[in-house]
This record gives C-alpha cells, structure tokens and sequence, in this order.
C-alpha cells in the first residue's frame, strides 16, 4: 500500500471542503425486524434486508493513511459561545495530526466484496463475464481507493434538542451505496446526515444479501440480460451467508421490454425507500432491529454508534426528510413523492395503470413520536434531482402520475425543488423537453410538434414502430444517424446546445433549474473525480461537483436548514477554488450561487 502511495497511482479523492470531519459507516438490517414495513411488490419478495451507508460530521479527527490526503485547514477563529447557542459544541474543525495513527479507513469499493465489485464495474461497462472475472483479479490498485473519512467514530456532540438535517440519496444504474461518496461526503461535512441506499433491484453493478429471517431465501430469476434480476453464470455460487444480484441490462429504448423491467425495479426501489424509512423511525427512537448488522464492527461498538443518533434525525416532523436522487435515482425520487402525495386519492381505476407503489401512509403504526411516510412526504417536501433521466417514467403503469405535476409545485412550492443537470443532459434536448414537462404546472398538457408526440402517448400503445426518440436523431435537430427509439445519454455532442433564455419568464421564478458547463452526466458521481480521463467532456471535475454542493448547500438553508448548516466564506470572491475558512452557523457570507454570477453555472428555463 505505501509503495503503491509514492507511485501515485491509486486514484485520490479531494478533502471535503466543509468544516466537519466526516465519518461513515454501513447497516444491513432484516426487513422482518422492522415492524409493519410497508409489504414488498412480487419483485421484492426475495429481498430479505434493506442496505445503506450513512454519512455524518463527527468531531474525530481525520488521520489519512497517505499524508497526501490530510486536509489543510487550520482551526477557525470566532465566537464559540455563540456557536454553541446554535447547537454545535466547540472544537470540531480537522486538523493535521502527524503523530496521531492514520484513521480507520472507508474504502470506495464496498467491502467485504471489493473483487465482485470490480468485476460487476467492468461487466456493466461492457466486459464479458470471463474477461470481468480476470479484471477483478488484476487491477488491485483499485482496492486501496479510500474516502477522506472515518469508520465508526461517534456523530459530533450537539445539544440535547438539535437535529440534523437527514437526507436519503438514491442511486443511478451502476451505482452503489458508495458511488457518490464524495457527493455525500461533502454534504456531511456542513452538518447533514446523509443516507445513502443500495438498490437491490439489478441497477447496481452487483450487489449482495445477507438472508434475514429466512436463510434460504435466494433471488431467484433468469441470467441478467433477460427482463428479471437474477444470479448470472459468473456469480460466486449462493450460499447461507449471501445472495448475489448481479446488473440487469434493458434496452435504452421505449419499448414494452424495457417498460416491463423500469417498472419491476422501481416497484422494488420505492419498496426498499418506504423500509430505509421505516428504519430511520426505528433508530432515531432509539431502537436499534433485531440482526441489525455494521459492518467490521461487533455488537458492543454498533450499539454504542448508534445510540448517539437517537433523536437526532430531523424526521420528526412531517416535510422535513430531504430527498435526492441522480439520474434514475432522479426518477424513483419523483416517482415516490407522487406515489404517496396522490396515493391518498387515488390517480385510476385502470388495472392496466395499476401503481407501481401503494403506500401504507400509517406506516409505522402506533408508534409515539414517528412520523408515518404518508405525513412525512407533503407538497413542502425538499426535493433535488440531479441529472433527471425520463424514461423510466414513460411506461403503461406510470404515465398517470406522469400527467400530475411534482406535489411541491402544484402546491406553488416551487423553491422546494433544486434540479442541477450536466451539460451532457442540457444537451440531450429530447429528455430535456420531459424534465421540462417534469417541473411544469401541467405536465399532462398537450403540446404542438412531432417533438412532444414521445410524451403524450397516454391514449394507445407506444409507438415502438417510429425511431424519432434518440438524442442523436432529435427531430429537431436535422442531419441525424437514424439510429432506434433510443433514449440515451448523447453520443454526438457537436450540435449547437439549446440558448439559455436571456431572461426568466414568470413560470422559472421559483424552480431551481440549473447546468453546470462542461460538465459529463458523471460528473455528480465518483467517478468524474477519480478517473478524469475517461470523462471526455468534463473539465475540471472538482469544481463541477463544488458547484453541485455549494447550490444544495445554499438550497438547503433557503428550505428552512440555515440553523442546523455550517456556512463558509469564500476566501477569493473571484476565483474558483474556494476553501474554508470557519463555520458560521445560521449565517450566510457572500457566497450566492443563485443570485450572483458564478462562472459555469448556467440557469435554464422551463419553456422550449
């Protein structure tokens, strides 16, 4: 490991810019120890426990194991007491501890797994199963890759009456618990506690089981490739101790194939949601589920992590669980905020239209002091979205909900909602015209031109015949490869990119709508951080995803978080590289993403 260092060949994460030392670690707990969770869909029947990483400020200090990595910000001078007031205790900043031993690490690839995992990374970047099997085994540089945080160190003293602003992250396809770590580990180190799931629902490039209550349960369903998550033929063979789900690959077109297999992941996704909740309840009373399991960790040690969280999730109200997502995460966040806010009314009486989630809104029952997912989720709701990606939400079942606007703006709470897109995305102008209808007013509402016609087939099947549904083939942009009803990130990004309105109309005025320059649909993950040459139309990576925080930073304490958030003052008003200089809690200095004029970051409009 230490030679591997001075080679400086180990791809290195930047330190997290906000004041607080971040600390992480993962929970695997039995579905059947939480009590009357919500009952899974037939896609979900197999999945006997639900998985997520935490991330959280603590006031441990971070030691990196690689010198290269110690951050170095110096201890912030100020008013203590008054920090204090606000509900922080004093003395939690990083500091650089030469003589203090390296911190235990939290490395990228999910452990215990890291070998699976790389090869399920190469297979869903198009290796063949007996070439990814061989790629896990090489490239072991890949294992060293380590967070700028800690494992199991306790949450950073607060007040007894604090909270923390709680935020659950859902997941794009190839994504983990770990794949935007940087992402949340940022959000972490202004003071959120971030909850980051993993979708056993074939979108991650594999993933892993521990049986719950029935050891012999196994998910069971044709090789991937197929229309059903399933056990491929390179999969370690099953056994007591873990069930492996490996990526479901579904053609990127619209058709009744890709229709059926969106629809069965998001049923499971929107399941595995309304359970993370459920388990949030749990150890925010205090209680911590029967075969709750933390990784690398004993009994004695997760106990004791995990009774400092006690009431200190910001859940205990309804509107106040933050939700975000990226990409297909993106669309399971929309889709769940409609499914609960119009579940209580009921959207059709077509079986054909059956929802994919009908939430039990009094979940969980009869318990003082938790606050059921049908109260929880409301039109105030926060909600940010992050590369929306449409088409797993143009399907049969879906297109109801499709026709309803996002609760938070039907209800003309239009500065709930932050939507930051790539240049990548801003690009793709067929998905831009759906995100567009996403965050409209009506997003059932006809429009004029052979464009819209892809949205609006809600009275006969879909056209799977017509091949004008591919980025490279928009209908209104001539010239284009006829190349399927594909709707996938663009190939051929030499065209002329839609203007950005001079000026706002009306309908933008509350809605953050925004898209950083040059930046790849990667770019809000890991990966645009750690393997900068892959993403070809990414520039300066570190400074994309900076852009990314600061705005849901500066979003989250406009929405009623400015209490609870560090702040931080720039330190060159005119430069790029901003680093911290102390933590002002409740207060907001010169920094203004939105109101001001920062290089790069663009706002885009709702009309067409």
């Amino acid at each position: 490991m230490s030679f591997l260092s001075r080679l400086n060949v180990i791809p290195q994460f930047p330190a997290y810019k906000g004041p607080y030392t971040v600390a992480s670690f993962e929970l695997e707990i039995p579905v059947s120890s939480l009590p009357a969770t919500q009952k899974p869909p037939k896609s979900a029947e197999s999945i006997s426990t639900v998985q997520f990483r935490i991330f959280y400020p603590t006031g441990q200090h971070f030691t990196p194991a690689d010198p290269r990595n110690a951050t170095t910000a110096t201890p912030p001078s100020g008013d203590a007491a008054g920090a204090e007031a606000k509900g922080w205790t004093s003395g939690w900043f990083r500091q650089r501890h030469p003589c203090s031993p390296p911190s235990k690490s939290v490395y990228w690839l999910p452990e215990p797994h890291q070998r699976e995992y790389l090869g399920g990374y190469a297979r869903f970047l198009g290796a063949g199963s007996g070439l990814a099997e061989l790629i896990s085994y090489i490239p072991r540089i890949l294992h060293h890759i380590a967070l700028p945080a800690i494992s199991l160190v306790p949450l950073i003293p607060s007040n007894s009456d604090f909270k923390f602003p709680t935020i659950i992250f859902s997941h794009g396809l190839g994504g983990t618990r770990l794949a935007y770590s940087h992402l949340c580990g940022s959000l972490a180190s202004y003071g959120n506690i971030v909850i980051a799931p993993e979708h056993r629902d074939g979108s991650a490039p594999v993933t892993f089981i521990k049986p719950g209550s029935k050891p012999e349960a196994k998910v069971k369903g044709p090789k991937p490739g197929s229309d059903e998550p399933g056990i491929s033929s390179c999969s370690a063979a099953p056994s007591p101790s873990r069930v492996q789900v490996d990526y479901t690959n579904y053609p990127h077109q619209i058709s009744d194939e890709t229709a059926n297999g969106r629809n069965r992941q998001l049923e499971v996704r929107l399941w595995e949601l309304s359970v993370v909740y459920a388990a949030l309840t749990q150890l925010d009373l205090g209680h911590i589920p029967a075969g709750t399991s933390m990784f690398d960790a004993d009994t004695t040690s997760r106990d004791s992590l995990l009774s400092a969280f006690r009431e200190k999730f910001d859940i205990r109200e309804p509107g106040r669980l933050i939700w975000v997502g990226h990409s297909f995460g993106s669309a399971t966040m929309i889709q769940m905020m409609k499914s609960v806010y119009y579940g209580k009314r009921g959207v059709t009486s077509n079986p054909e239209e059956a929802p994919l989630f009908i939430p039990d809104t009094t979940i969980p029952h009869n318990t003082p002091g938790a606050v059921p997912l049908g109260d929880q989720i409301t039109a105030s709701s926060p909600l940010m979205l992050l590369d929306i990606w449409c088409l797993p939400l143009l399907s049969k079942r879906t297109r109801p909900l499709w026709k309803l606007p996002l609760p938070q703006i039907d209800a003309g709470n239009t500065d709930k909602v932050l939507v930051i897109m790539s240049d990548e995305f801003f690009r793709w102008r067929e998905n831009l015209r759906g995100v567009r209808r996403v965050l409209s007013t009506d997003p059932g509402r006809r429009r004029e031109g052979p464009e819209h016609k892809v949205f609006e087939q809600w009275d006969s099947r879909p056209n799977t015949a017509s091949k004008e549904f591919h980025p490279n083939n928009d209908v209104s942009t001539p010239g284009g490869a006829n190349t399927g009803n594909q709707i996938v990130p663009p190939i051929n990004t030499s065209s002329t990119p839609p203007s950005p309105p001079e000026t706002d109309t009306k309908e933008t005025e509350g809605i953050r709508f925004y898209y950083v320059k040059d930046s790849a649909h990667l770019s809000q993950s890991d990966f645009g951080l750690l393997f900068p040459r892959a993403m070809k139309r990414a520039v300066e990576p570190e400074l994309i995803l900076d852009l990314n925080v600061r705005a849901a930073c500066q979003w989250l304490r406009e929405c009623g978080y400015g209490g609870q958030l560090a702040e931080y003052e720039r330190k060159d008003a005119g430069g790029l590289d901003e680093k911290l200089e102390k933590m002002q809690i409740g207060e907001k200095e010169g920094d203004d993403v939105f109101g001001g004029k920062t290089e790069r970051w663009v706002r885009i409009s709702l009309e067409d």
